[in-house]
């Protein structure tokens, strides 16, 4: 395995928790780009991350942040505790940067917690804006990884453990391990599974099922935070089933949170020819970068919609 090396500052926005923010010669920032990936990553494993850091205006630095359910911390977390963490974060850096703009940004799973962020109904410090890098759906990824018998079997074990007040326990390790790469709670396994009829898990926030009502009531709520919005949606994504219209789904994620007042980046879409972490150097990434420096640039400038 090749070293990677990044000159940077390693933070610490809480007591137990810290977020590395990628430094530049000659750069002094006073705006952030505040960083969550998805299920099992952590500093420097998303592969674009680095490419990113380079490409942000100078005003921005990339601060990718370590929450309690990064690497395999996720199978005993929750969206709620994400947020709750990612409010301390977004005071932190908007104390150390007074007037500065503050963005979130996830990908995969990571677009769960800034959805929920900006949807959030209680109080948080507000943010200037979120990116969603890859926001699909966790239930049918696994519906796509698992066969029918085993997710259903698996679902029924984690109803009754739930049933029994064992919610917070891990489910054996042949829930998860092998599949997802980390031992799973009841709880959070029932969140991101999300079965049905209900669809009611936490986590079940981009599935394409779900009703226009669902999505008023993240999206739509999101739109009222204040924040604008960049939906960048993978083209070839390897985690979304290929029955799945991503184009239709996008307008209707988009639609939602306009028609509640949002403002959207003029350049949210479909990323063609872009898998899951956009893995591959090359036109998608350039892309993703070209699109992301715009969106944060029009933030900063109070251009959004215009560049």
């Amino acid at each position: 395995m090749s070293t990677i090396k990044a000159p940077g500052i390693l933070h610490r926005y809480t007591t137990r928790l810290v977020a590395f923010e990628h430094t530049r010669a000659g750069v002094s920032p006073n705006n952030s780009l505040l960083f969550v990936g998805g299920l099992n990553e952590g500093f420097l494993t998303v592969p674009y991350a680095q490419d990113l850091a380079a490409a942000l205006p100078p005003s921005y630095s990339l601060v990718e942040v370590l929450l309690s359910s990064a690497f395999s911390g996720w199978g005993h977390s929750s969206i709620g505790q994400d947020v709750h963490e990612l409010g301390r974060c977004v005071e932190y850096f908007q104390s150390l940067r007074p007037g500065g703009k503050v963005v979130l940004m996830g990908n995969s799973t990571g677009c769960q917690d800034v959805l929920c962020y900006l949807s959030y109904r209680g109080s948080r410090p507000k943010v200037d804006g979120g990116i969603l890098q890859a926001p699909v759906s966790d239930r049918e990824a696994i519906q796509t990884i698992y066969p029918a018998d085993d997710y259903k079997r698996y679902n029924e074990m984690a109803q009754q453990w739930v049933k029994d007040g064992k919610g917070d326990h891990m489910l054996p390790n042949e829930v998860s391990l092998p599949k997802l790469g980390a031992r799973v709670t009841a709880d959070r396994w029932l969140s991101l599974a999300s079965p049905g009829p209900e669809h009611a898990g936490e986590d079940d926030l981009f599935s394409s099922d779900l009703g226009d009502g669902r999505f008023q009531s993240t999206f739509g709520m999101a739109g009222k935070s204040g924040a604008a919005l960049l939906i960048l949606f993978s083209g070839n994504d390897e985690f979304v089933p290929k029955a799945v219209d991503k184009q239709a789904l996008v307008a209707r994620m988009e639609k939602a949170f306009v028609d509640a007042g949002g403002q959207l980046g003029r350049e949210s879409g479909i990323l063609l020819n872009a898998s899951h972490t956009v893995k591959a150097a090359g036109e998608a990434r350039d892309e993703l970068l070209k699109r992301v420096k715009n969106f944060v640039n029009s933030i900063d400038k109070g251009t959004l919609g215009t560049n």
